[in-house]
């Protein structure tokens, strides 16, 4: 129950991977450039610092995914977001393969492509199996 004044609140909740949004999505680095500015205008904590920031982390034109790890809570009149696993190519560094947190709005999360098919799934589990054991790296995006 709110009083006056207050607003209702969403609650945070974790994806389950028997949940139907439990899904990996395929990702360019346009797409989180516009996670980016959708981020930025909704006041999301979960991002990149700055757009440049992105760029100088994220290589271009390689296989990236989003998994989403919890529903985000926040104010009901919010637009609804995740915030998500991001296994990505890292531009610098020792190691090839970088992981990190991203809040994305839950409208652009359904509009990327859903990896859904056995071989890229099972390209999915490679990639990220290989960056586990060739030392992937969890990224600070700040």
């Amino acid at each position: 129950m709110t009083t006056r004044g207050e607003a209702s609140m969403r609650k945070q909740s974790k994806v389950r991977f028997t949940d139907a949004d439990f899904t990996i999505r395929a990702v360019t680095l346009q797409d989180l450039l516009q996670i980016q500015r959708d981020d930025v205008a909704h006041g999301w904590s979960r991002r990149w610092s700055s757009e440049g920031e992105l760029q100088r982390q994220v290589a271009a034109g390689k296989v990236m995914f989003l998994c989403p790890m919890f529903r985000n809570g926040g104010p009901v009149e919010s637009p609804e977001s995740y915030r998500c696993w991001l296994w990505f190519s890292i531009v610098q560094g020792h190691s090839s393969k970088g992981v990190t947190l991203l809040d994305v709005g839950k409208d652009l999360f359904e509009a990327l492509p859903d990896v859904s098919e056995t071989v890229e799934l099972k390209r999915v589990i490679g990639i990220m199996f290989s960056g586990i054991t060739a030392g992937c790296q969890f990224e600070s995006i700040w």
